[in-house]
């Protein structure tokens, strides 16, 4: 009886150790392969955006468009683990909508601004 309790024991103590090493390895970043982008500070009237790469692409692009119209468009190198903050300044966006466009390869991530009247 003592053998079958300190067995139970063990493999529960190691289903532990396992379950806890492979949940620190999936919340560590340099082990995953993705992208975000976002704005700097999304409630104010900032266009300033950010993207953060987590993968093992680093050639990014992107467009930002007013309304339908294509403003300013550029290629960024960004390696694994960098945040690169984009300052951007458009004037006379008053009732217009903001979007931009980030990619890598075929991803692609799209963030926008409305700017009521």
């Amino acid at each position: 009886m003592k053998k079958i309790i300190s067995s139970l024991i063990i493999l529960l103590v190691l289903s532990f150790l396992f379950l806890a090493y492979t949940e620190t390895r999936q919340q560590s970043p340099d082990s995953q392969n993705w992208w975000v982008v976002y704005f700097s500070n999304p409630k104010d009237e900032s266009l300033n955006f950010v993207i953060e790469n987590n993968s093992d692409k680093n050639n990014f692009h992107y467009a930002i468009s007013l309304d339908k119209d294509l403003i300013k468009e550029a290629d960024i190198e960004i390696n694994k683990g960098i945040r690169k903050e984009i300052p951007v300044t458009i004037e006379n966006s008053e009732g217009k909508k903001i979007t931009i466009r980030a990619s890598v390869g075929a991803d692609i991530e799209e963030i926008y601004k409305n700017f009521g009247k």
